[in-house]
């Protein structure tokens, strides 16, 4: 209680339980959706949206163009968007 007799809300950094688990669901569902990917696309994502990645720095890893690079994140984001949107409707 403060000074003043009202409840303080307490803070904590952990989420409630039922969105720790949501939270879990959802990373699995977009590890099995990325392992699902053709590995050209996974390799742009997994470089690109979770190392961190310059386009630069992928294109020399993968050794294409950086053209090349950024239309395969963009079909390999598309993919993964369009599989967990149809695993989403089918919950």
């Amino acid at each position: 209680m403060d000074a003043d007799g009202d409840v303080e809300a307490v803070e904590s950094d952990e989420p409630e339980p039922h969105l720790a688990m949501s939270l879990t669901i959802d990373t699995e569902r977009l590890r099995a959706a990325i392992e699902e990917l053709p590995q050209e696309f996974r390799e742009a994502v997994v470089l690109k949206d979770l190392h961190g990645l310059s386009y630069r720095e992928i294109a020399q890893i993968v050794e294409v163009p950086i053209g090349t690079v950024m239309s395969r994140l963009s079909r390999g984001r598309r993919r993964l968007t369009d599989r967990l949107s149809v695993q989403k409707g089918a919950r």
